[in-house]
């Protein structure tokens, strides 16, 4: 190889020396970020396995806390009567605010309340005024429709103790036949009627008193909707409060998140199926970042060996450029 030829290939040799070393010191780097992507991770999980979700205890397991269970069902109003098929609260004095003390109130309720007030009680960011506690049966008979009792006459006179009036033409069903058959008897449903009247009342009272008196809100129900954890983690935070209402629709004092736990009301817990939900999601992350690892160190390695070899090489280059001008020289000392 001659002079000049040499001296070329020693150049490239060069140029691909510098771009390996550069690619070793950028793998290096990368590495380091792994090294504290897999610390962070590591700190996170330990983290995320120390910490209590807010839940509730039902037929045999824990539940996570939601919304339905702690501030009702909005329209489906059956599940209060059937409250052996649904888990709700025992306490219905036991109400969710946010940080400001407002009642945090679902779209069904909202809408009832501006149905009966007018869209003006509500401002842009889903924030409601405190309103006259005169306009919660025809707040609830909005909120409620489908049966003839659910008025706001009704409703307002059952809440301060009167009765329904109900009755009904009784039926005998023939065993052999189907055939019903209408008597003459009446039955008195009124009594009936009334306590079913009065369960949903007992239920949904405090909510809307508390709101009339500490004023509304319904603008965390997109994050209430797209997280199921977002009310345990909010309650933890403090962004929302559990509150207990007295019978003017006044909070309690001293009604901290520790009260509710002490008192039985709710949990904290942290479920063995959440457990494994979050080995799982470990475990797949640091899988994720030991196979970049294994990638960078195999490109390591491959780098490190190419450029044994270059160095290899350019030594030998070294020897024949040094060689050919060392000729040069001595032939024109001749």
């Amino acid at each position: 190889m001659g002079l000049a030829a040499s001296q070329v290939r020693f150049l490239g040799l060069t140029a691909r020396k510098a771009d390996c070393e550069l690619q070793i010191s950028i793998n290096s780097m990368h590495k380091m970020a792994l090294t504290r992507e897999m610390t962070e991770l590591t700190r996170e999980y330990n983290s995320r396995l120390q910490a209590k979700q807010v839940s509730f205890y039902h037929k045999g397991q824990y539940n996570k806390i939601n919304y339905q269970y702690l501030m009702g069902y909005g329209k489906t109003y059956t599940a209060i009567l059937n409250s052996d098929k649904y888990a709700l609260k025992s306490n219905n004095s036991m109400v969710l605010t946010d940080y400001k003390g407002q009642v945090v109130l679902n779209d069904s309720y909202a809408q009832a309340i501006t149905k009966v007030l007018g869209n003006d009680c509500m401002n842009a960011q889903g924030q409601g005024k405190p309103f006259d506690k005169s306009n919660i049966p025809a707040i609830l008979a909005e909120l409620l429709p489908g049966n003839t009792y659910f008025n706001a006459e009704t409703i307002d006179s059952v809440h301060n103790g009167g009765n329904i009036e109900s009755q009904y033409a009784a039926t005998i069903i023939k065993t052999l036949t189907g055939e019903v058959v209408k008597t003459d008897a009446v039955q008195d449903n009124t009594e009936k009627a009334t306590q079913l009247l009065k369960k949903i009342i007992d239920f949904y009272y405090p909510i809307f008193e508390a709101a009339a008196n500490n004023g509304w809100t319904s603008e965390y129900n997109n994050e209430m909707n797209s997280n199921e954890d977002y009310i345990s983690d909010a309650l933890v935070s403090g962004t929302f409060h559990l509150e207990t209402v007295d019978e003017f629709g006044d909070y309690d004092d001293g009604n901290s998140l520790t009260y509710f736990l002490t008192s039985g009301e709710i949990e904290q817990n942290t479920t063995s199926d959440a457990r494994a939900e979050l080995t799982a999601w470990y475990d797949a992350e640091k899988a994720r970042i030991s196979e970049k690892e294994d990638w960078i160190d195999m490109e390591q390695t491959d780098l490190s060996t190419e450029l044994e070899a270059i160095k290899t090489e350019m030594e030998s280059l070294k020897s024949i450029i040094d060689n050919a001008i060392t000729t040069v020289f001595d032939w024109g000392s001749a």
